[in-house]
């Protein structure tokens, strides 16, 4: 043995923790037998035989086990280690330049409090989730300059960042080609490599430098660009340059950029951006426009996940951790006290069978619980056909538990296998209420709701009576979830959504023998006429066309998810170029909307105002979902926005939801209301809440819509 030490050594004050033990064992002998004094007469004490006493001795042992047990433990838990091992640890990673635009441009407030402290934010999400990948910084507006060489040193990095700003490089304009090739060139080696990947940050506007040209010479050096597109592409924002006033009255006499006389507009290009990430091999281009974006979670799917180089490797020398002899020295000692009888005549055999009883029941629920555990993994990977053998394992040790069953019964739902998910649910929901868990049996009713609404959406086109048998269980399950949990709030979201339907359904039915063969298609006829009307005339009835857009809105929600379906299901190469162009046209189509839904709002009351708010919040979340190649989350987005509209066309309480985006102001409105300082610390604390729910468990409850 050389070397040996502890890699927790405070965990060995623990052994304070005998003292005190043994003085209360002591003590609790004493107190028993001035207790048996007391109840037994000593002259009937000697009558007794040897095999009703206790032996003091087995007693004192006993006590001995449990305290040498107890010291064990705490010497485990402090992890000894001793003999030298060296190890060779190799590090693989990526080379990735972040390309930062400073121009000019990026100083409008469409994003706040700018487009640049906004792009420094997403830079600084992504540093967090750095494991091996070398990194490097360049900025360009007029000419570009690398603030920070490829590097390991995450620290550095980060102190580059933070002195970055618009006065960062002397000359003014905006050549992005220009930044592309100088990274290529002098950042990157001269040696080809598919280990490379540029992210250029910027609003898109270009002074002629020949940006698509650029992304394609660095394609052909196999370089992928990853390009994130930050600015109001429809209406684009106007530049504030720097006054004299400080204050309210600075703020009052702020002014804008001028061109021959007129304020300058900046606009985000959209479509020169897109075509230069499709210039390179896996490129991918990230509309976040004005909305809000985790560029961290976007660099792990991205740039973490992809294959990596050896960049280097280093042997370190160690010492090998011993915890493991202490740890089966401390659980043999208590099996020999729980085998081990205070009465000599007690049965032997009886210390030994409860261990024998308890320990195979341990292993198996320890068994049980990993099984879960690794079917959770593998759901959160959306590997749901591995997800389910894990669960049916688990359910093969232990039929009777909820925790599987409810989560087979979700990997089910995921997979599109409705009505087996269905019959799932209702038995996870039988096992929870026989082991009193209400909160999972709400779980489970919540869930058994979902199914049974999926089922009747697919026939209620067809079949709207069928769709109705499904829907009256589906709202009672709603309902018995929020019988057994009132907080549940998506519960009573559910249900109304349900009962309209019904409603609508039964109002269908009813119409249908009147409208004779021809009444499908003089039903769509009346529809696209109505959609006509509605975005024709500002004076048509405004509820009429919020109702319009929502239903436009749930169409396309269906679409999004009938193309998350197809995600699952077809994984070729040409299957998935042909639903990346699917998901750019439902984007598209969802911008549309959004902008007719903007213009819904004008012509509104106050009272239905802020829920077209909302309804376009949801949007803009669900078009950059769409953006990024993410129709299931899109379609959920889809369905919220779908839901506020008709709550402003019917006029009724819209749902309660914490907004994480302040609302819509002029830019001097927004420097009143909140410093430039105040903005960064709100981001930043929105990042860490972000980061450290990320690192929490899974929730099995599948949550829709």
């Amino acid at each position: 043995m050389s070397d040996f030490q502890f890699g927790h050594v405070s965990m060995l004050y623990g052994l304070w923790l005998l003292p005190l033990l043994a003085i209360s064992m002591y003590y609790a002998s004493r107190r028993r037998r001035q207790s048996i004094r007391r109840f037994v007469a000593a002259s009937l004490l000697g009558r007794l035989g040897e095999s009703s006493r206790p032996d003091p001795a087995r007693r004192v042992l006993k006590s001995a086990l449990v305290l040498g047990a107890t010291g064990f433990l705490v010497v485990a838990l402090a992890r000894p280690a001793w003999d030298n091992i060296r190890q060779e640890v190799v590090q693989r990673g990526r080379d990735v330049v972040f390309l930062l635009d400073v121009s000019r441009s990026m100083l409008a407030e469409d994003l706040s409090p700018n487009r640049l402290e906004r792009a420094k934010l997403s830079i600084l999400d992504a540093v967090d989730r750095l494991e091996g990948d070398r990194v490097a910084l360049a900025v360009f507006a007029g000419t570009t300059v690398v603030k920070c060489p490829l590097t390991l040193d995450y620290g550095f990095f980060r102190l580059a960042l933070d002195d970055v700003s618009g006065m960062s490089v002397s000359r003014g304009g905006s050549l992005i080609g220009d930044g592309v090739r100088k990274v290529v060139r002098d950042v990157f080696d001269g040696k080809r490599s598919n280990y490379r990947d540029i992210v250029l940050i910027t609003d898109g506007e270009d002074h002629e430098s020949f940006p698509v040209e650029a992304a394609a010479e660095a394609g052909d050096a196999g370089i992928r660009l990853i390009v994130i597109g930050l600015g109001d592409e429809r209406l684009g924002q106007r530049i504030p340059v720097a006054s004299g006033g400080s204050g309210p009255a600075g703020a009052a006499e702020r002014k804008f950029l001028q061109h021959e006389g007129q304020e300058v507009w900046s606009r985000l290009d959209a479509a020169t951006l897109r075509q230069m990430a499709d210039s390179t091999p896996g490129g991918r281009y990230l509309n976040v426009s004005t909305g809000a974006i985790d560029f961290g979670d976007v660099y792990r799917r991205l740039i973490a996940s992809s294959e990596g180089r050896e960049i280097g490797s280093r042997t370190i020398d160690a010492v090998e951790e011993k915890f493991q002899i202490f740890l089966a020295i401390c659980v043999l000692l208590l099996a020999l006290e729980m085998a081990l009888r205070e009465r000599p005549s007690a049965r032997r055999a009886t210390g030994g069978l409860l261990v024998a009883l308890i320990l195979p029941a341990t292993v198996q629920a320890a068994t049980v619980r990993g099984l879960v555990n690794e079917g959770n993994e593998q759901y959160r990977s959306e590997a749901f056909d591995r997800a389910l053998t894990s669960y049916e394992k688990a359910l093969e040790r232990d039929p009777d538990s909820p925790y599987a069953s409810l989560n087979k019964a979700n990997a089910l739902y995921r997979s599109g296998d409705y009505a087996t998910a269905a019959q799932v649910y209702s038995e996870a929901v039988r096992q929870s209420l026989d082991r009193n868990l209400p909160e999972l049996e709400a779980a489970g009713l919540h869930n058994l709701g979902n199914a049974l609404f999926r089922q009747a959406e697919a026939t209620a086109q067809s079949s709207p009576g069928q769709a109705i048998d499904l829907l009256v269980p589906a709202a009672r399950s709603y309902l018995d979830a929020l019988s057994t949990d009132a907080r549940r709030a998506d519960s009573a979201h559910n249900l109304e959504i349900t009962r309209r339907l019904i409603q609508r359904l039964r109002e269908q039915a009813s119409q249908q023998p009147q409208s004779g063969d021809g009444g499908g298609r003089d039903n769509q006829d009346g529809q696209a006429d109505q959609q006509q009307q509605s975005q024709g005339s500002g004076s048509a009835d405004p509820d009429e066309a919020l109702r319009q857009a929502a239903q436009e809105q749930e169409q396309l929600a269906d679409e999004s998810e009938q193309l998350a379906r197809d995600r699952q299901e077809e994984r070729g190469s040409d299957a998935r170029e042909q639903q990346h162009q699917k998901a750019q046209e439902l984007a598209d189509r969802q911008q549309a909307l959004s902008e007719r839904t903007n213009q819904l709002k004008s012509e509104s009351n106050q009272q239905s105002r802020q829920r077209i708010e909302d309804a376009s919040r949801h949007q803009q979340q669900s078009q950059e979902q769409l953006d990024q190649n993410e129709p299931g989350d899109a379609a959920k987005s889809q369905r919220a926005a779908a839901q506020a509209l008709r709550d402003a066309a019917d006029g009724e309480q819209a749902p309660r939801e914490p907004s994480s985006a302040q609302a819509e102001s002029s830019p001097s409105d927004q420097a009143q209301a909140m410093t430039m300082e105040e903005i960064l610390d709100k981001e930043k604390q929105d990042r860490r809440r972000r980061q450290i729910l990320q690192r929490g468990g899974i929730v099995a409850v599948e949550k829709d819509w």
